[in-house]
């Protein structure tokens, strides 16, 4: 394997405009095609002449039409891993061999490093304890092949190693590892199990959410089935068949049952009722085949006390 710390590259993208897509700013479009980008990036990406819509520069507030084309240049940066501070934080380690890890992250950890979160993540705490892991992938996601929202707990998968990396992330891609969660959610499912088939984009209206819409959506699909009934609640285990961005939460929203204590898809109330401060939403199972011992896996990170104590409640 060639070291891509000496050979930097550019990567080049290529999107057409389908039927449909047209009438949206080239910048909104942008955020939606390209994972964790935000639209003040995708703005200087566009200004700095990295996106070429028919061949020529163009403007971040370009109104697109059906058939353009639209070529993104990402420019190869000098690593970012580098940078990384290691933090020394206690993490929660289900199982470990010397490829992989699940940790049982805590409600309020960001994955990886963001805007408003350089030091403070799971990746930095990772490289408090696993200092090699630096060289695993030149960005600021060393190891990481999946990820959780800040406020949900459970289980998550870190490759130690950049062979299994890859490896855990073609069996993501090709929905071969199973992922189960457990949500509480306002009012009572009278179906015992079914599925949500919904394509999850992001919400034109507000930026930072995500929306069921035709618009640059990715198909999603979630599997759900009733494990208890309340008076007003339901607890619910989930599988999920994709892997968008809050698509859980978008999912449950959309068919009238949004996840206690959700500040975003949640009814606000929720969360001064319950004393929660965030949303009752648990990564409760992995199911996978080890890349490279072949040997399936069964993990499982049991309830958090904090969502315990709502299950407690008398008046759910």
């Amino acid at each position: 394997m060639h070291n891509s710390h000496s050979t930097l590259h550019h990567e080049k993208r290529l999107f057409r405009i389908r039927s449909g897509e047209g009438g949206q700013r080239l910048d909104r479009y942008l955020t939606s095609v390209l994972d964790d980008i935000s639209r003040t990036i995708a703005q200087q990406m566009i200004i700095d002449g990295n996106v070429l819509v028919n061949g020529r520069s163009s403007k971040p507030g370009y109104v697109l039409r059906d058939g353009d084309e639209v070529l993104v240049i990402l420019q190869a940066t000098k690593p970012l891993s580098s940078n990384l501070k290691p933090l020394q934080l206690p993490l929660d380690i289900i199982y470990e061999d010397d490829d992989l890890l699940v940790i049982n992250k805590p409600a309020g950890m960001v994955v990886h490093p963001a805007p408003g979160h350089s030091s403070d993540t799971l990746v930095n705490a990772l490289l408090g304890y696993y200092p090699n892991l630096q060289g695993v992938e030149d960005d600021t996601r060393p190891g990481i092949v999946h990820r959780l929202d800040k406020d949900t707990s459970g289980l998550i998968l870190v490759a130690k190693n950049a062979r299994t990396q890859a490896a855990l992330m073609e069996q993501m891609k090709r929905h071969e590892i199973i992922k189960r969660y457990l949500a509480l959610v306002e009012g009572v499912v009278a179906l015992d199990a079914g599925s949500i088939d919904a394509p999850i984009g992001r919400d034109p209206r507000r930026r930072q959410q995500m929306a069921i819409t035709a618009a640059s959506s990715r198909e999603a699909r979630t599997h759900f089935r009733v494990l208890q009934r309340f008076a007003r609640h339901t607890l619910l285990l989930l599988q999920l068949e994709t892997g968008r961005t809050h698509q859980i939460r978008v999912h449950l929203k959309a068919i009238g049952y949004p996840i206690v204590g959700d500040p975003v898809y949640g009814a606000s109330r929720t969360q001064r009722e319950h004393m929660l401060s965030r949303q009752f939403l648990h990564a409760y199972q992995l199911q996978l085949v080890h890349p490279i011992t072949g040997i399936s896996m069964e993990l499982e990170a049991p309830l958090p006390e904090d969502l315990q104590a709502v299950l407690q409640e008398k008046n759910l």
